[in-house]
């Protein structure tokens, strides 16, 4: 990670200084540079050997900001390159071609918002055996508030069915409780408890308002206790804050639930691989 914060580190001192005059409002380098990360994160794909992740990335912003960033558009891509090369290897992603980054202006976004939409794609030269076939890619709207705070809008990088198509497969994570089943997707985190503003709402009286929280962290999943009254069991024991992977059962007050973590190969669509 240390080469990702020295990036970084490079890219908040261009934004006090060039950098920093063009995107003096809201965007700045590294945001967007966590844009295209989120993208290659969403839109991964797993083979029988590797995970292929997006490599062909379309950044737009509105008409004034893309103005704003003329006479440094060759400096931002090569530093955004550098960002999405080093992000890959650190997760060891496998990119069919170098990363390519382009700007292009957007008449419906407001300046301060950026979008970024990501392919994967083998370039000209000859396809590697078992590389997937290039994706059509989806765009993700970001607000550089929301960016930072961890929230995000947009739509998922890769559908299910469009892995299928490739013939990819596709990692299913969900929580299954009382019949139901709560697919967790996008990059989380996930709150657990009887209000109804929870992602995971629990019908149980035993259960806090706001009871639990499962979040991803260093390519798996833990799940967290929120102070909640009757407690969170993972596998019949209590915990605060524990790594949980899939069948793992989780308790939430009375009521008990499954973390179901799979891949979901090609050919495998059954009526559970599809709710």
């Amino acid at each position: 990670m240390g080469f990702l914060k020295h990036i970084e580190k490079r890219m908040e001192s261009l934004v006090e200084g060039v950098f920093g005059r063009a995107f003096r409002r809201r965007i700045h380098p590294v945001e967007i540079a966590k844009g295209l990360t989120k993208q290659m994160d969403e839109g991964r794909m797993v083979s029988i050997s590797r995970t292929y992740a997006p490599n062909d990335f379309t950044v737009h912003l509105s008409r004034e900001d893309t103005e704003s960033i003329q006479a440094y558009r060759d400096s931002l891509t090569d530093e955004l390159i550098q960002y999405a090369s080093a992000h890959a290897e650190n997760k060891n992603y496998h990119l069919m071609t170098p990363p390519r980054i382009r700007f292009e202006a957007e008449e419906t976004l407001r300046f301060g918002e950026f979008g970024v939409t990501a392919k994967l794609t083998g370039g000209e030269g000859p396809r590697e055996k078992g590389a997937p076939q290039d994706t059509s890619g989806q765009t993700r709207i970001f607000r550089t508030e929301e960016v930072t705070g961890g929230v995000e809008q947009g739509t998922a990088a890769i559908s299910a069915e469009e892995a299928r198509r490739h013939g990819l497969a596709r990692e299913i994570v969900e929580v299954v409780l009382e019949g139901r089943t709560f697919p967790l997707e996008g990059r989380g985190p996930w709150t657990v408890g009887r209000s109804q503003e929870n992602d995971i709402v629990v019908n149980d009286p035993n259960v806090s308002r706001k009871h639990a929280r499962i979040s991803r962290a260093d390519n798996g999943f833990v799940v967290e206790d929120l102070g909640s009254t009757n407690g969170t069991l993972l596998d019949g024991a209590p915990i605060d804050r524990e790594r949980i992977d899939g069948g793992d059962e989780l308790t939430f007050g009375q009521s008990t639930a499954s973390f179901v973590r799979r891949i979901d190969s090609p050919g495998q669509g059954s009526p559970e691989g599809r709710r």
